[in-house]
């Protein structure tokens, strides 16, 4: 187990996730996040995020063929998510995209900046995978044993960590909650916003969506409204009157 992991590091979050839930539940109860992460060289919150999306998502991710890894970790507290990940599926969307999109669907403002949520996504400090240090069973367990190894293998690996997270900047490697993915501070004002798509592109994006509600809203689902939550029900007239209202003048 310990060893697919390893070898999972730079390939697949899904197959390091499920490693860890794995060995949590069923080899090593009572053992935690870290110390899974100690044996195969990522942190307890790396280990962590990786099982949870793997715990929550990993029944249906392969129906998501289109959408990575982050969709998913982004969509991890959404009570929506099934409907957010969807959306993005059929749109080819981003994560910021689908994000933007949520916030839409939630009445949002979105010239604004996000809420809590993101600010709160963004404050997980997950460093990259190339940063760790794999440790064996035998080494660990005689690190524990001595309170003064387990002090100099602390500080050892911490320069470790620090010299690597320094030198990371050369080459295109890429770990989606690294330093990295947050860009570097004194370049984040300046970089470029990204180019609003035509109206063309929205109206298939928008007709493709609509295709799509259109076949599923076959006659048996329509049978089950009346039986839908009150709030889904409400939620769903007011779509449907905003696009009527939109849609009213428009001539072919």
């Amino acid at each position: 187990m310990l060893q697919r992991a390893r070898e999972a590091l730079s390939q697949c979050n899904w197959e390091i996730g499920e490693c860890a839930a794995q060995w949590t539940e069923r080899y090593a109860r009572g053992r935690t996040d870290a110390d899974f992460g100690g044996l195969i060289g990522l942190s307890g919150d790396q280990v962590y995020q990786r099982r949870r999306v793997w715990e929550t998502f990993s029944d249906v991710h392969e129906n998501y063929s289109r959408l990575k890894w982050s969709h998913f970790y982004a969509a991890l507290n959404w009570d929506d998510a099934a409907d957010c990940l969807q959306w993005a599926e059929d749109m080819h969307a981003t994560v910021a995209e689908m994000k933007a999109w949520r916030r839409a669907q939630h009445g949002e403002d979105l010239t604004t900046p996000a809420g809590d949520e993101n600010a709160a996504l963004a404050a997980v400090e997950l460093l990259p995978m190339e940063t760790g240090v794999v440790r064996d069973v035998e080494s660990t367990s005689s690190t524990q044993d001595n309170p003064r190894r387990r002090s100099e293998s602390s500080s050892a690996e911490s320069a470790t960590v620090s010299g690597a997270a320094r030198e990371s900047g050369a080459g295109d490697d890429y770990a989606p909650f690294g330093n990295r993915a947050r860009g570097d501070a004194e370049t984040s004002t300046a970089v470029a916003e990204r180019p609003q798509p035509s109206a063309e592109a929205v109206l298939k994006r928008v007709a493709a969506a609509l295709e799509k509600c259109d076949a599923a809203l076959t006659p048996e689902v329509l049978e089950g409204f009346a039986d839908a939550p009150v709030k889904l029900r409400k939620r769903l007239k007011l779509a449907m009157q905003n696009l009527s209202s939109k849609t009213a003048g428009l001539k072919v």
